[in-house]
């Protein structure tokens, strides 16, 4: 295109520099960077105002909750915080034994975890409705450890928590943002597949088990033990899927009174069928070493002891690691249960916080605190839990003394059910954890990803793959990885515009772009530009609107000047238009005699290429007037 006077578009943030030669800030070099003194003064200063915003009560009442809502606290709350914290229990007492089987710990770490994990969270939550016990993902995540190390996993536990711990008081929740919404959906449909393969031979009465819990192994476990299917347990489980689906699917049923019925009924659907699992298995068994069913056994009695988590362990192999080997064990479950467990509880606290800002930080913090005392007394980590916050919200909870009540009725079922914890049947608990496992799945949002960017199908299936075929953590990382190619292509590769004018007596190339130029993408810059070039013969001037750049690197800069000289093979020069004075100082920082011709900062391209041929521009022996 070719324009005789061309009018760019009002600037909305003009830099001062270079309008003129005469610049004041140019003239008293204020372009350099900030001596290492002025920086170390700087820091100080930030640090006293830091110190000063935390070493407040205030600070202190936001980092424990309950110093904010006890003072306040009504009367009119306990029913709802009671009817809440009794009902949440019932319903966790069967998921945190069949997590604590699933996580091959044993059924009574399942509660440990959720008591102690409950009592923390109701000094340190700061969401009401949030409940903290044991997951399946945290279950399932910990199985290998638990094969080589089982209790030294509590190490894992600790290490966990104080990473978290640290994510929160480092304000590095930001980490979260790098697992996209594709990934995470991919992840939390490859764990659905996993944990309820791991529960298919529970589910038929299988006795023996492979040698790791993963997708692949338990179903060629299971069709390598066809001939150990016990009909009973197979029946009782299969039933029990089909109740618990079914009552899942009426909790929307009828009107008004009948409404709230079907609610709650569905609500308590997994204490109802322990029950009746419970009663089964009594009436039944006629000889208690040869129960119909595959029961949970003993769970032991009382409170967990509290102890210093292992750093260095002696399996029931008798082999000894040190801490070193334990870290080998555990590889990257480190990074990968806190940032899991980071992504449940803040999206579990924003799904109930009926649009109220959620403080991540505490959040996290409560969370690293939770599993730092689970660790002393069991190596099974906690998160948020969607199901029991869910049950939680719906009771009318008030305050997270909800927590604190579920904790107690944990710890009076250690003291006084396990008689009748004896006589669950493992075919119940499997069923329990299935029939979560097909509602966790969301086919919507999966759907919703194909539909928005079938591009996004690719870390989708990237994770989930990953984690059916290989190991959960890794799998996650792939994902991640995945995404971080996706983005450091998009870096690499910014939208270039180009457009020919007429202004001045000169043939000018504008040349728009649309992003920061980092290393990465500052050689495609070049290299496009001298194709650019060439492609329209006898260019005066190549003019490079920086409007959109708000970043440079000194490779940038040393790029911008092996393209200066690249052009002046060409017969053309370069002006570089609308940079932002940071970025334009860092240039002149690297050459300034080169740099300081080159940079506009006028509002109007026809006044910046005119000052600029005025002042600079030599016409070569061939160039055209």
């Amino acid at each position: 295109m070719s324009k005789d006077e061309v009018s760019a578009p009002t600037m909305q943030r003009v830099s001062r520099l270079v309008v003129n030669q005469n610049d004041e800030r140019i003239l008293t070099n204020d372009y350099r960077e900030p001596p290492p003194a002025a920086v170390t003064a700087a820091a100080r200063q930030w640090v006293r105002q830091r110190a000063g915003i935390v070493c407040t009560f205030a600070m202190l009442k936001r980092r424990i909750p309950l110093l904010l809502w006890l003072p306040n606290y009504q009367w009119s709350y306990l029913p709802f915080d009671i009817i809440a914290g009794v009902t949440v229990a019932l319903t966790a007492i069967p998921q945190s034994i069949a997590y604590g089987i699933l996580s091959n710990l044993g059924p009574q770490y399942g509660i440990y975890s959720n008591v102690m994990g409950c009592l923390a969270y109701a000094v340190f939550g700061s969401v009401k409705d949030v409940t903290i016990a044991p997951t399946s993902l945290t279950a399932i995540m910990v199985q290998v450890v638990v094969q080589e190390l089982h209790y030294g996993t509590a190490l894992l536990t600790f290490l966990a928590a104080m990473i978290t711990i640290s994510f929160g008081v480092l304000n590095l929740g930001v980490l979260v943002r790098f697992i996209s919404i594709p990934v995470v959906m991919g992840f939390t449909t490859a764990a659905c597949f996993t944990i309820g393969s791991a529960q298919v031979r529970s589910l038929l009465g299988i006795k023996t088990q492979g040698k790791r819990a993963d997708f692949v192994t338990s179903w060629e476990n299971v069709l390598t033990h066809l001939d150990e299917i016990r009909l009973a347990d197979a029946l009782l489980g299969c039933c029990s899927i089909l109740f618990l689906c079914s009552i899942r699917l009426s909790k929307d049923l009828g009107e008004g009174r009948s409404r709230t019925f079907f609610k709650y009924f569905a609500l308590l659907r997994n204490a109802l069928i322990v029950v009746i699992g419970v009663v089964l298995a009594y009436c039944l068994t006629t000889d208690i070493d040869h129960p119909p069913f595959q029961l949970t056994g003993h769970v032991q009695a009382g409170l967990p002891a509290f102890q210093v988590p292992p750093f260095s362990y002696t399996n029931e192999n008798g082999t000894v690691y040190e801490f070193a080997d334990m870290l080998g064990v555990m590889r990257t479950s480190i990074i990968t249960i806190p940032l899991v467990t980071t992504l449940e509880i803040v999206s579990v606290g924003k799904a109930f916080s009926k649009g109220k800002i959620i403080d991540a930080t505490q959040e996290m913090i409560a969370l690293g605190i939770s599993n730092l005392v689970v660790s002393f007394c069991s190596p099974l980590p906690v998160a948020g839990s969607f199901t029991r916050s869910a049950l939680n919200h719906s009771s009318g909870v008030r305050t997270t003394l909800s927590c604190a009540i579920t904790a107690v009725m944990l710890m009076l079922s250690l003291t006084l059910l396990t008689g009748v914890l004896y006589y669950i049947p493992k075919a119940t608990l499997a069923s329990i954890v299935i029939s979560a496992m097909v509602f966790m799945i969301d086919w919507e949002e999966i759907r919703s990803i194909w539909r928005t960017k079938k591009l996004d199908m690719i870390p989708f299936f990237a994770t989930t793959l990953a984690c059916l075929f290989y190991e959960l953590d890794y799998g996650i990382l792939v994902g991640i990885g995945v995404n971080c190619c996706f983005l450091l292509y998009l870096m690499s590769t910014p939208r270039l515009t180009v457009e020919r004018l007429q202004i001045s007596e000169l043939r000018v190339l504008l040349i728009g772009i649309d992003q920061s130029l980092a290393f990465s993408a500052v050689e495609r810059l070049r290299d496009w530009t001298l194709k650019q070039v060439e492609r329209y013969d006898g260019i005066d001037l190549v003019v490079i609107d920086g409007f959109n750049v708000h970043f440079i690197d000194m490779t940038t800069a040393k790029t911008f000047v092996e393209m200066a000289q690249d052009l002046q093979m060409h017969q053309t020069r370069l002006m570089l238009w609308r940079f932002e004075a940071d970025i334009a100082y860092a240039m002149l920082r690297m050459r300034k005699e080169l740099f300081l011709p080159m940079l506009r900062a006028d509002a109007q391209l026809p006044a910046a290429i005119s000052r600029w041929k005025h002042l600079h521009y030599l016409p070569s022996d061939d160039s055209h007037p």
